[in-house]
């Protein structure tokens, strides 16, 4: 009997469980406050988050030291300072050669720009301004004299790389706010919908109370997006509906038991 299920019996880790096996404590959840349920969804997005991070950042800061290290051993000696840049070596430098993106450095400005017209992107640096293709997109110039009074060189940068790597907190940071705002907007949706399920089953829940089953609904869907990520799988056309399914499926199951226990006051699993 669901009616006997205890407290104590439903801490954090049971109620996911719960939750994936088919949100077998959802008497409890109509019992509880609607803060609790936003605190298993907080408690859920925060671990399922680092965990869903753990690749990306990973490859993030392996990236970033493979730039830093690029940069450290491959880039030429330079200085930018009042308006115009030095670099040390002979001249013009190609940096890229790459079809996707060309980069060369001309410091004695010989180098026509037109240089450029082959490549669907690239850039030319030239003593006194960048000259920058994208696309289609208007070729777009940086006058170095708009950085006059600065100084900058390649210790000067070397300094400050090593922040780059604080992106790597913001990859955590982003996927559990992701899962956290995301469940609480899903659960919103999901639960208006449910109100037409909840008519035609006459279970007379209130918006509440369906919210609170359809943020507990969102476990299984939400944890399937972990392995999506873990395992680096691209998301496919309407996975967000899949997504949505899943949970409202959940929603529906919920109903229909409580449907059946207002008649038997009793529901086998």
């Amino acid at each position: 009997m669901e009616n006997n299920i205890q407290e104590k019996n439903l801490n954090f880790f049971t109620r996911i469980i719960n939750s994936v096996e088919g949100i077998k404590h959802y008497k409890y959840i109509l019992k509880e406050t609607a803060g609790k349920a936003i605190i298993y969804l907080l408690l859920l997005s925060l671990i399922l988050g680092v965990v869903a991070s753990i690749r990306t950042s990973i490859i993030a800061n392996t990236e970033i030291s493979k730039l830093i290290d690029v940069y450290n051993n491959d880039l030429p000696n330079f200085e930018l300072k009042n308006g115009e840049l030095n670099v040390e070596g002979n001249m013009p430098m190609v940096l890229s050669e790459d079809r996707d993106y060309y980069v060369v450095i001309d410091t004695t400005n010989n180098t026509d720009p037109k240089v450029l017209d082959s490549y669907d992107r690239g850039m030319l640096i030239l003593k006194d301004r960048i000259i920058e293709k994208r696309d289609a997109a208007p070729i777009q110039t940086i006058d170095f004299k708009s950085l006059q009074g600065i100084t900058i060189n390649k210790s000067v940068i070397n300094n400050y790389l090593p922040l780059t790597k604080l992106i790597v907190p913001f990859i955590y940071i982003v996927n559990i706010l992701g899962y956290f705002l995301g469940g609480l907007l899903s659960a919103l949706f999901l639960a208006l919908v449910a109100l037409i399920i909840n008519a035609i089953f006459r279970t007379d829940l209130k918006y509440g109370e369906i919210y609170r089953i359809a943020i507990y609904a969102l476990t299984t869907p939400m944890i399937i997006d972990v392995f999506f990520k873990i395992f680096n799988i691209q998301y496919f056309s309407y996975y967000s509906w899949l997504y949505h399914i899943i949970a409202f499926a959940y929603i529906c199951f919920s109903l229909n038991k409580l449907k059946i226990s207002k008649y038997t006051n009793e529901i086998t699993y």
